[in-house]
This record gives structure tokens, C-alpha cells and sequence, in this order.
């Protein structure tokens, strides 16, 4: 549903402005918990370097995300990123000593094909042509970046989330990357952030923000209790959505290969969630 979102309104906004806004939504929301829930804040201690790490991830995840939905197919995007689970293997090894079983690997390897079956088109001879072919697009190479910063983000979220719990690294999270984002877009493009607070661009900046929020704390929260690898690919299971909405709303074409792609990364998700 972020997808379809940004992409309605993005090619006008750019991508660091949304990465400000959603933040800071997330931050404020995050804020209002505590608030009624008399939850006491945890400090991040120990865990200030995650903290910083997640917001450099954050930030490039996010932009590269924005810039794929906003100008390209959301149905190519969604089950490209389905591969971030294959990037969270090694660092939450490291981090938190969470490793596949037998039955999650063949969760990833599904998630992989789903991303192979999407490679074709014109000049596409074998395997290696085909998802040379699929890479050349802007679109799908902005996927895959984020892909790779997501699946590290999941391992770092895991590891902080499990130190002070989710909804202090959370606000903690969202506010430290918020405040450096907006002090990049304002030393940047200035007029971009006074743009955004006009009403259209804002309804779709905090819907966004709202979103995102709703995700990221459940995510967040499962991470504390599974590998991050089987949460990132659990939660991956969106991209059939992302193929509907994207042929529905915006008309984009193969639906028949997106769709195939995204269920493929729904089996393997499946295979995550039985192992």
C-alpha cells in the first residue's frame, strides 16, 4: 500500500522530503504511545551505535524506495525487494546468532526465483541475460539497493530491539532519523520541504508516515522474537499487493510475470513462517 501511495504523488516530491516526513510522523506517533501509555522510556545506553546505523540505512533504503515507486512499475519493486531476507543472513548472524533452518533456506531460494522469474524482455538470451535485462531497468536496480539496505536494517533492528526493547529504539530510531533528514533536505533543497506542506502533498506524506509506522512496529516487535530473515520475508508477502495495486491503479503491464514473482516470494515466505 506504501508503494501505491508514493508513487500516486512522488514524481513532484523528492524522495529525501518523504523519507523527512514519514520519519517524523513515525517519531510523533511513537511519542503519543508513550504518552497514553505511561510506558517508561528506555534510554539507548549501549545501543546509541544502532541507533546511528539505522538512520544512514534508513535513509538509504527509503530513497531508493521512493525513487523506484515514484518512477517505475511498484509491481517490478514489491517482489524485488522480497530479496532483502537473502541480505539479513550474514548481519543478524553476527549481531543476534539467528541462522535459517533446512526449511527456511528453501523459503530464501524461493524468494530468489520469484525475483528470476521477473527477468525477460527484449535482447533477454538465458538466465544471466534475462536478469541482465531486468537490472538494466532503473526501477528494479533502486529495488535491489533497497533491498540490500533493508536486509541489514532488519538485522540492526533486531539487535537494538532486543537491547531496550521496540518502542524506545523506535522512537529513538524514527526521531534521530527524522531530525538528520530534514537538516539534509534543508541545507539541499529548502523549497522542496516548503512545497510539501501544501494539503495535497501533505495528506500523501502523512498517510505515507502512517503507514509506515503500523508496519515498522510490528515488524519491529516480531523481530524480537524470530530471526530477522524470516520477519523481513514474512512481511515481504506484501508484494502481491504491490502487483494488484500497481495494475489496478497505474495500468502497468505484465501482470501475469509480476504476479508470479510475488507469489513465489509468498511461498517462500510461508516456508519462513512454517520453519
Amino acid at each position: 500500500m506504501q508503494f501505491a501511495v508514493v508513487k500516486g504523488r512522488a514524481r513532484e516530491i523528492p524522495p529525501l522530503v518523504i523519507v523527512a516526513w514519514t520519519q517524523g510522523v513515525a517519531c510523533a506517533a511513537w511519542v503519543v504511545f508513550f504518552l497514553v501509555s505511561g510506558r517508561v522510556f528506555v534510554p539507548p545506553g549501549a545501543a546509541w551505535p544502532a541507533i546511528a546505523a539505522s538512520s544512514l540505512l534508513v535513509i538509504g533504503m527509503s530513497g531508493l524506495l521512493a525513487r523506484a515507486s515514484a518512477r517505475g512499475d511498484i509491481s517490478i519493486v514489491g517482489p524485488i525487494l522480497a530479496l532483502s531476507p537473502i541480505f539479513t543472513i550474514l548481519p543478524d548472524a553476527a549481531l543476534s546468532g539467528g541462522w535459517p533452518s533446512a526449511l527456511g533456506w528453501v523459503g530464501l531460494a524461493l524468494s530468489l526465483a520469484g525475483t528470476v522469474s521477473l527477468s525477460g524482455g527484449p535482447g533477454a538470451v538465458g538466465l544471466l541475460g534475462r536478469v541482465r535485462v531486468l537490472f538494466a531497468r532503473r526501477d528494479a536496480l533502486d529495488a535491489l539497493g533497497a533491498a540490500f539496505f533493508l536486509g541489514f536494517l532488519a538485522a540492526v533492528d533486531r539487535w537494538a530491539a532486543l537491547a531496550i526493547g521496540p518502542p524506545s529504539y523506535l522512537v529513538a530510531s524514527h526521531g534521530a532519523t527524522a531530525v538528520l533528514t530534514t537538516v539534509i533536505v534543508l541545507l539541499t533543497t529548502p523549497r522542496a520541504l516548503a512545497a510539501s506542506v501544501a494539503p495535497r502533498n501533505l495528506v500523501t506524506l502523512v498517510s505515507h508516515g502512517l503507514l509506515g509506522v503500523t508496519g515498522t512496529g510490528m515488524q519491529t516487535h516480531a523481530l524480537t522474537m524470530a530471526p530477522a530473515a524470516y520477519v523481513n520475508a514474512i512481511r515481504r508477502m506484501s508484494a502481491v499487493l504491490a502487483v494488484l495495486l500497481g495494475r489496478t491503479l497505474f495500468g502497468e503491464p505484465d501482470l501475469a510475470r509480476s504476479l508470479t514473482a510475488a507469489l513465489l516470494a509468498c511461498a517462500g515466505a510461508a516456508c519462513l513462517l512454517l520453519a
